[in-house]
């Protein structure tokens, strides 16, 4: 059953993804708190919130909640709160005190938030919105019960099957062929939107093979991935527990242009036999009766000012498709969610909201123009928060604008839009600009970024007069302002492209244009430009006699759309670098 309810504004909790925690046995400590008759549970009444927790920490409160009936703890006690810095910790919340850290006898609030998300996403525990309590479940009790061994894995793989992401990855990996992380978190969650990112492959194996430090190819190696790539190994991590997936090393070879480059992805799996019954488990065939799913509305978009307003939008979709028994047409279901929701969606976003459904493991097919659910699902609540109202954000609104102009360009890169604002994504951010023009829009290009060198370079191979590009990306939250000092790290740049002295730059970046180019030109790329910008891109091109252009994202996205669509040419893009933002 799929509820609607009225509630107050509030600040909701983050559901439904997780990243961090792998270890079962820990989590089978932290379902363990919500059972009284549990060795964990007395073991934390009788010595560890004594021990652990001192009274100006609220050791008397968390026994208290503790003995409540019946047993529904709140967030906060079973969290805790911070303490800066991290090494003067103390503990003061209960799923602190129940699970050893690597240093300490209890662990901090992060690893904590995250073991309760992991027990309520695999419906272990569930959530109570009027009181911000937690209780356990059937499915929870039985595993808090279960001794270590077959019959405690069986339920954690039924409840890792209830979880929807988890199904999705099981699917991607059905065909047998090994798959890295990369390629399934591409195809994981909501495609073209912040939170659910996936890094180019293609571009990140051609950094590694032109990478010559060992040591900053070996950060690249383990520290960058985007968000959904984040899910998709932590996810593979539960399964290979469970032996449902294999972590293999797998060999990929890319072509970007004329040049192939190969590396190895040690994050890469395969399905095991047992992976594929199991899967089979899921969708219910043969002898078994299909697994219902747990999904919440926290699930359906994790970042954004109107996150709320997306969730809801989503979720009634999934309401409007679970209720209907004959199938409905794109049409349909965004007249009935105009009726329900009181908002006018583009097809577009209806259609892209549904492919993201099916993204984060939901079983929707299509036949005939009618969509279909062909999936069971557990209860879950739809908030209707009191007096919002249904409004999305500036940048929402742009992209579902953009959206709906992109014929050819895959919508994935509506993703770009966001990471332009978001500095904190600025490596994952140029690896994507330089993915858009060399896979898209077929130039020929190098991600390079590092001490020294520019975020990237592109080029033309087939024209009369090939010419290149020297690329630099800026993610700002406010808009980009071009700094003097900006200026000169781009007039250096273009210098020493111009001189090619090694001694101006031992590391030679400019080697990755063909030689026989001598037209260049200048780009900056960011979400949106503001102040003065066509004057500092006229003193660059003063300096160094090479033009260029401030090219603001969604502008690039269209432009890429064009190329693709064989509207524009590599040629025609000449035009752009005017000294001018385009």
């Amino acid at each position: 059953m799929i509820e609607v309810k009225d509630m107050d504004k509030r600040s909701f909790r983050t559901f439904g993804w997780v990243q961090d925690p792998s270890d079962f046995n820990a989590l089978y400590k932290v379902v363990s708190i919500f059972n009284e008759s549990s060795k964990v549970y007395k073991e934390l009444t009788n010595r560890k919130i004594k021990e652990l927790v001192e009274e100006r920490d609220g050791r008397e409160r968390l026994l208290s909640a503790l003995s409540s009936r019946p047993l529904k703890l709140k967030y906060a006690d079973l969290v805790g709160t911070a303490f800066y810095p991290r090494s003067s910790a103390r503990c003061n919340g209960i799923v602190q005190a129940t699970v050893k850290g690597q240093q300490r006898p209890f662990i901090s609030d992060w690893p904590a938030d995250n073991f309760v998300r992991w027990a309520q996403c695999l419906g272990f525990i569930k959530y109570n919105y009027y009181d911000d309590t937690f209780e356990i479940t059937e499915t929870g009790l039985s595993f808090s019960n279960s001794e270590e061994g077959i019959k405690r894995n069986e339920i954690l793989e039924e409840a890792i099957l209830s979880y929807p992401p988890a199904v999705r990855i099981l699917n991607l990996l059905e065909d047998g062929i090994e798959k890295t992380k990369f390629e399934l978190g591409q195809k994981l969650g909501f495609v073209g939107e912040d939170g659910f990112t996936s890094l180019p492959q293609d571009i990140l194996i051609m950094t590694l093979a032109n990478e010559e430090d060992t040591k900053e190819k070996n950060k690249l190696r383990t520290d960058t991935e985007g968000s959904s790539d984040k899910y998709a190994r932590m996810i593979a991590k539960w399964l290979i527990k469970l032996d449902l997936v294999k972590q293999v090393t797998k060999q990929v070879t890319v072509q970007i242009g004329a040049n192939t480059y190969t590396e190895n992805i040690g994050q890469s799996y395969v399905i095991t036999t047992k992976g594929i019954k199991a899967l089979n488990r899921a969708r219910g065939k043969s002898k078994f009766k299909r697994i219902s799913k747990n999904i919440s509305w926290e699930m359906l978009a994790t970042k954004g000012t109107d996150r709320d307003y997306i969730r809801t939008r989503r979720s009634y979709i999934i309401k409007i498709l679970a209720e209907s028994k004959n199938g409905l047409t794109l049409e349909e279901i965004r007249d009935r969610l105009e009726l329900i929701y009181m908002t006018s969606e583009l097809f577009t976003v209806v259609k892209d909201d549904i492919e993201g459904l099916v993204n984060i493991g939901l079983n929707i097919s299509i036949k005939n123009e009618k969509y279909y659910f062909d999936d069971a699902i557990n209860d879950f609540i739809i908030p209707r928060i009191k007096d919002e109202t249904n409004e999305k954000s500036e940048i929402t609104t742009k992209k579902d604008e953009l959206r709906e102009k992109l014929d050819i360009l895959s919508h994935e890169y509506l993703s770009l839009v966001d990471l332009s604002f978001d500095s904190k994504q600025n490596r994952l951010f140029e690896m994507k600009v330089v993915e858009l023009l060399t896979k898209e829009c077929k130039y020929e290009g190098v991600h390079l970024g590092g001490s020294r060198k520019p975020d990237g370079i592109i080029y033309t191979s087939n024209l009369p007069n090939n010419y290149g590009v020297i690329i630099d990306t800026k993610a700002y939250s406010k808009g980009y302002d071009l700094p003097i000092s900006q200026v000169d790290e781009m007039t250096r740049y273009v210098e020493e492209n111009n001189k090619r002295d090694k001694t101006r730059n031992p590391n030679e970046w400019w080697n990755n244009f063909d030689k026989n180019i001598n037209e260049f030109y200048f780009t900056f790329i960011s979400g949106e430009f503001k102040g003065n910008i066509n004057e500092k891109l006229k003193r660059i091109f003063i300096a160094t006699k090479r033009a260029g252009a401030a090219i603001a994202i969604m502008s690039l996205i269209k432009l890429a759309n064009e190329i693709k669509a064989e509207r524009m040419n590599l040629e025609d893009v000449k035009n752009v670098f005017k000294n001018k933002v385009y």
